[in-house]
């Protein structure tokens, strides 16, 4: 008789007879989402941000606080130019929405929603394009709708409000963005848990802001509701109905 480590078990026998062996695409799929590329990508992310960081910290840190109403009454400002202030938005939106585009791939790898035969590469293609045309809908619609009101200079200062606060959203999001993205279990859980509160106290502060504006604007609060379900919400919408379904 043979000791018992040198006994060959058949997979029947140590899974039962129902188990099937995964076929090498099945595991392709399955760990595509931890590959290198995208392991490499947000690691690039992450090289972008810690450079905008460190070299534009006296802005980030003001708005920051400006944000849950440090500076609200305060005449302090950060010495930045304007070219410098819209440089930083435009970058810092680039990378959140790359990152939220990423976080895609591991949410549909974890729930199951990707369906068999597309490359996860692809998704991450899909969710950015429908993540920034999202965007520039927002922007242009405000816009445009402004334009036709004939207050042109209050949609202009809409969309800056809009893009400081999605750029200063996406400063606290996009560690734990990173955190969810390349870490196992628990801190993964925190990253992902992390992501959902900095958004949600965001978007409580950026209509906190919004509803301000329109006050100083002397614009009706009706407007301001019908700016918020049209402009903000539809669109959004747009986007998660696919998820959701």
């Amino acid at each position: 008789m043979l000791p018992f480590w040198n006994h060959n078990i058949s997979p029947a026998e140590a899974f039962g007879s129902l188990s099937t062996l995964a076929t090498d695409a099945a595991v392709e799929q399955s760990g595509i989402s931890y590959g290198f590329g995208l392991q490499a990508l947000v690691l690039t992310v992450g090289f972008v941000y810690i450079f905008y960081i460190v070299r534009y910290w006296e802005f980030l840190h003001y708005f920051l606080l400006k944000a849950v109403g440090f500076y609200r009454n305060s005449s302090e400002k950060a010495h930045i130019n304007p070219a410098e202030q819209t440089n930083i938005e435009v970058v810092m939106i680039l990378l959140g929405t790359l990152i939220l585009s990423l976080c895609t791939i591991r949410i549909g790898s974890m729930w199951g929603i990707i369906p068999q035969g597309i490359g996860l590469w692809t998704v991450c293609g899909v969710s950015l394009a429908a993540i920034a045309i999202g965007l520039l809908f927002q922007m242009g619609a405000i816009y445009l709708v402004s334009v036709v009101c004939e207050s042109s200079g209050a949609g202009k200062a809409l969309i800056g409000i809009k893009s400081l606060y999605l750029a200063v959203c996406f400063v606290v999001v996009i560690p734990f963005g990173i955190l969810f993205l390349l870490s196992p279990d628990i801190p993964s859980k925190v990253g992902f848990f992390g992501m959902a509160l900095a958004v949600a106290i965001a978007l409580i502060i950026f209509v906190k802001e919004t509803f301000l504006f329109f006050v100083s604007q002397k614009i009706s609060i009706l407007h301001w509701f019908l700016y918020l379900c049209a402009l903000e919400i539809f669109p959004l919408s747009l986007i998660l109905a696919p998820i959701v379904r």
